[in-house]
Protein backbone atom coordinates (compact mmCIF):
# COMPACT_ATOMS: atom_id res chain seq x y z
CA UNK A 1 0.00 0.00 0.00
CA UNK A 2 2.96 2.13 0.85
CA UNK A 3 4.27 1.68 -2.73
CA UNK A 4 1.27 2.22 -4.20
CA UNK A 5 0.74 5.47 -2.71
CA UNK A 6 4.54 6.53 -3.83
CA UNK A 7 3.14 5.99 -7.04
CA UNK A 8 0.31 8.05 -7.23
CA UNK A 9 2.22 10.31 -5.71
CA UNK A 10 4.71 10.16 -8.38
CA UNK A 11 2.23 10.17 -11.73
CA UNK A 12 0.65 13.19 -9.98
CA UNK A 13 4.16 14.91 -10.17
CA UNK A 14 4.24 13.69 -14.22
CA UNK A 15 1.13 14.61 -14.82
CA UNK A 16 1.63 18.18 -13.89
CA UNK A 17 3.00 21.00 -16.03
CA UNK A 18 4.39 23.65 -15.03
CA UNK A 19 3.32 25.72 -11.93
CA UNK A 20 1.51 28.94 -12.82
CA UNK A 21 2.30 30.33 -9.04
CA UNK A 22 4.66 29.24 -6.13
CA UNK A 23 3.63 29.92 -2.57
CA UNK A 24 7.05 31.06 -0.68
CA UNK A 25 6.21 31.62 3.30
CA UNK A 26 9.38 33.46 4.55
CA UNK A 27 9.31 33.10 8.70
CA UNK A 28 10.44 35.83 10.72
CA UNK A 29 14.47 34.21 11.40
CA UNK A 30 14.78 34.53 7.17
CA UNK A 31 17.32 36.73 6.35
CA UNK A 32 15.76 38.66 3.71
CA UNK A 33 18.68 40.15 1.19
CA UNK A 34 20.49 36.88 0.65
CA UNK A 35 17.41 35.15 -0.01
CA UNK A 36 15.15 37.10 -1.54
CA UNK A 37 18.62 37.36 -3.98
CA UNK A 38 18.42 33.96 -4.37
CA UNK A 39 14.63 33.67 -4.99
CA UNK A 40 15.28 36.53 -7.59
CA UNK A 41 18.06 34.81 -9.41
CA UNK A 42 15.49 31.85 -9.69
CA UNK A 43 12.74 33.50 -10.51
CA UNK A 44 13.81 36.08 -13.25
CA UNK A 45 14.52 33.36 -15.82
CA UNK A 46 10.91 31.64 -15.98
CA UNK A 47 8.14 34.50 -15.85
CA UNK A 48 5.77 31.61 -16.82
CA UNK A 49 5.59 30.95 -13.17
CA UNK A 50 4.57 33.50 -10.31
CA UNK A 51 5.86 33.74 -6.88
CA UNK A 52 3.67 34.54 -4.26
CA UNK A 53 5.09 35.54 -0.96
CA UNK A 54 3.90 36.03 2.20
CA UNK A 55 5.60 36.33 6.08
CA UNK A 56 4.56 34.40 8.70
CA UNK A 57 6.09 34.62 12.36
CA UNK A 58 7.04 31.88 15.07
CA UNK A 59 4.79 28.90 14.28
CA UNK A 60 2.60 30.63 11.45
CA UNK A 61 4.95 29.02 8.76
CA UNK A 62 4.86 25.17 9.64
CA UNK A 63 1.16 25.94 9.56
CA UNK A 64 1.20 27.80 6.42
CA UNK A 65 2.99 24.58 4.90
CA UNK A 66 1.05 21.71 6.95
CA UNK A 67 -2.38 23.54 5.83
CA UNK A 68 -1.48 23.49 2.41
CA UNK A 69 -1.55 26.90 1.99
CA UNK A 70 2.43 26.91 1.11
CA UNK A 71 4.55 25.22 -1.04
CA UNK A 72 7.58 25.64 0.39
CA UNK A 73 8.76 27.48 3.65
CA UNK A 74 11.88 29.17 4.88
CA UNK A 75 12.01 29.23 8.62
CA UNK A 76 13.24 26.62 11.80
CA UNK A 77 11.96 23.62 11.31
CA UNK A 78 10.27 20.84 13.52
CA UNK A 79 12.38 18.03 12.23
CA UNK A 80 10.73 15.37 13.90
CA UNK A 81 7.64 16.23 11.98
CA UNK A 82 7.70 13.40 9.60
CA UNK A 83 5.79 15.01 7.46
CA UNK A 84 8.41 17.47 6.31
CA UNK A 85 11.75 17.59 4.48
CA UNK A 86 14.17 20.01 4.62
CA UNK A 87 17.30 21.59 3.58
CA UNK A 88 19.76 23.32 5.98
CA UNK A 89 20.71 26.91 4.62
CA UNK A 90 22.49 27.83 7.93
CA UNK A 91 22.56 29.13 11.48
CA UNK A 92 20.85 32.02 13.10
CA UNK A 93 21.94 33.23 16.48
CA UNK A 94 19.16 35.08 18.69
CA UNK A 95 21.08 37.43 20.84
CA UNK A 96 19.37 38.92 24.32
CA UNK A 97 20.12 42.76 24.11
CA UNK A 98 19.35 45.70 25.56
CA UNK A 99 19.87 49.62 24.59
CA UNK A 100 22.71 51.39 26.82
CA UNK A 101 21.38 52.74 30.04
CA UNK A 102 18.55 50.49 30.06
CA UNK A 103 19.08 48.54 32.85
CA UNK A 104 20.68 50.57 36.12
CA UNK A 105 22.82 47.98 36.95
CA UNK A 106 25.76 46.62 34.30
CA UNK A 107 25.05 44.50 31.50
CA UNK A 108 27.17 41.97 32.02
CA UNK A 109 27.30 38.05 32.04
CA UNK A 110 25.89 37.57 35.25
CA UNK A 111 22.24 39.31 34.55
CA UNK A 112 19.64 36.94 36.37
CA UNK A 113 15.79 36.40 35.02
CA UNK A 114 14.77 37.41 38.87
CA UNK A 115 17.15 40.79 38.20
CA UNK A 116 15.22 41.15 34.69
CA UNK A 117 11.47 41.24 36.16
CA UNK A 118 11.05 44.48 36.76
CA UNK A 119 11.98 45.03 33.11
CA UNK A 120 9.66 44.56 30.02
CA UNK A 121 10.24 42.02 27.26
CA UNK A 122 9.74 42.62 23.85
CA UNK A 123 8.08 39.43 22.28
CA UNK A 124 7.07 38.72 18.44
CA UNK A 125 3.54 37.73 18.23
CA UNK A 126 2.92 33.88 16.61
CA UNK A 127 1.03 34.12 12.95
CA UNK A 128 -0.40 31.26 13.28
CA UNK A 129 -4.17 30.61 13.75
CA UNK A 130 -3.97 27.69 16.06
CA UNK A 131 -0.24 28.05 17.76
CA UNK A 132 1.33 24.93 18.48
CA UNK A 133 3.93 25.82 21.14
CA UNK A 134 4.55 28.30 24.04
CA UNK A 135 6.57 31.32 24.26
CA UNK A 136 10.20 31.06 24.17
CA UNK A 137 12.89 32.76 26.69
CA UNK A 138 10.18 34.06 28.43
CA UNK A 139 11.10 35.53 31.82
CA UNK A 140 7.92 34.77 34.51
CA UNK A 141 6.34 37.71 36.28
CA UNK A 142 7.86 40.40 33.96
CA UNK A 143 5.92 42.84 32.01
CA UNK A 144 5.41 41.78 27.91
CA UNK A 145 5.13 43.88 25.15
CA UNK A 146 3.86 41.95 22.02
CA UNK A 147 4.71 43.25 18.07
CA UNK A 148 4.24 41.55 14.64
CA UNK A 149 8.13 41.10 13.51
CA UNK A 150 11.61 41.26 14.35
CA UNK A 151 12.38 44.93 12.90
CA UNK A 152 9.13 46.41 15.15
CA UNK A 153 10.83 44.64 18.07
CA UNK A 154 14.39 46.44 17.00
CA UNK A 155 13.13 49.55 16.83
CA UNK A 156 11.15 49.11 20.51
CA UNK A 157 14.64 47.55 22.26
CA UNK A 158 16.40 50.66 20.15
CA UNK A 159 14.47 52.82 21.90
CA UNK A 160 14.75 51.53 25.29
CA UNK A 161 11.21 50.59 25.83
CA UNK A 162 12.05 46.73 26.39
CA UNK A 163 14.51 44.24 25.74
CA UNK A 164 14.54 40.84 24.28
CA UNK A 165 16.02 38.51 21.91
CA UNK A 166 17.02 39.53 17.85
CA UNK A 167 18.48 37.61 15.15
CA UNK A 168 22.17 38.31 14.64
CA UNK A 169 21.70 39.16 11.26
CA UNK A 170 19.22 42.27 12.12
CA UNK A 171 21.94 43.80 14.62
CA UNK A 172 25.53 43.63 12.94
CA UNK A 173 25.96 46.46 13.42
CA UNK A 174 24.33 47.96 16.44
CA UNK A 175 26.62 45.70 18.25
CA UNK A 176 29.62 46.74 16.69
CA UNK A 177 28.98 49.93 17.47
CA UNK A 178 27.40 49.92 21.39
CA UNK A 179 23.82 50.56 20.36
CA UNK A 180 22.84 47.45 21.13
CA UNK A 181 24.23 45.57 24.31
CA UNK A 182 24.64 41.84 24.45
CA UNK A 183 23.32 40.83 28.21
CA UNK A 184 24.00 36.80 27.09
CA UNK A 185 25.96 34.70 29.82
CA UNK A 186 25.49 31.69 32.06
CA UNK A 187 21.89 32.28 32.56
CA UNK A 188 20.70 34.17 29.31
CA UNK A 189 22.77 32.19 27.19
CA UNK A 190 20.68 32.78 23.74
CA UNK A 191 19.78 30.17 21.30
CA UNK A 192 21.19 29.00 17.93
CA UNK A 193 18.71 28.05 15.66
CA UNK A 194 19.37 26.21 12.18
CA UNK A 195 17.02 28.27 9.26
CA UNK A 196 15.85 25.51 6.88
CA UNK A 197 13.94 25.24 3.50
CA UNK A 198 11.48 22.86 4.17
CA UNK A 199 8.07 21.20 2.40
CA UNK A 200 5.99 18.30 2.23
CA UNK A 201 7.07 15.30 1.89
CA UNK A 202 3.81 13.45 1.62
CA UNK A 203 2.90 15.53 -1.32
CA UNK A 204 3.69 15.76 -5.35
CA UNK A 205 5.78 18.63 -6.51
CA UNK A 206 5.75 20.13 -9.79
CA UNK A 207 8.52 20.68 -11.99
CA UNK A 208 9.33 24.07 -11.17
CA UNK A 209 8.52 23.47 -7.58
CA UNK A 210 11.31 20.58 -7.88
CA UNK A 211 13.75 22.82 -9.77
CA UNK A 212 13.60 25.29 -6.96
CA UNK A 213 14.16 22.58 -4.63
CA UNK A 214 17.35 21.51 -6.27
CA UNK A 215 18.49 25.20 -6.57
CA UNK A 216 18.54 26.14 -3.11
CA UNK A 217 20.33 22.46 -2.41
CA UNK A 218 23.24 23.62 -4.78
CA UNK A 219 23.30 26.84 -2.80
CA UNK A 220 23.19 25.92 0.98
CA UNK A 221 24.78 26.62 3.27
CA UNK A 222 23.78 30.07 2.83
CA UNK A 223 24.87 31.84 5.81
CA UNK A 224 27.91 33.35 7.03
CA UNK A 225 29.17 31.13 9.95
CA UNK A 226 29.82 34.52 12.47
CA UNK A 227 25.60 35.01 12.30
CA UNK A 228 24.98 31.29 14.24
CA UNK A 229 27.36 32.42 16.95
CA UNK A 230 26.38 34.26 19.93
CA UNK A 231 28.63 37.37 21.22
CA UNK A 232 28.26 37.09 25.11
CA UNK A 233 28.30 40.12 27.15
CA UNK A 234 31.17 42.19 28.16
CA UNK A 235 33.34 41.28 25.46
CA UNK A 236 32.98 37.57 26.57
CA UNK A 237 34.66 35.51 23.83
CA UNK A 238 31.79 33.98 21.26
CA UNK A 239 30.20 30.66 21.73
CA UNK A 240 29.89 27.96 19.09
CA UNK A 241 26.68 25.60 19.03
Amino acid sequence: MHEAEELRTYAAQLAMGEEAELRVVLGDLCPLPPVLELLSRFFAPRPQTRLHLQFETVTGPWERLLEDEADLIVHRVPKSDVRMEWIDLGRVALVPVVAPGFLPFPADTDITPQRMQAFTQCVVRDSARHPAEQGHFLVEGAPRSSVPDHLMKKELILHGMAWGHLPRFLIESELRDGTLLSIAGRHFPGVVEELSAARRRDRPHGPVADQLWDFLARHAPLLRPALGRVPEADGAPERHR
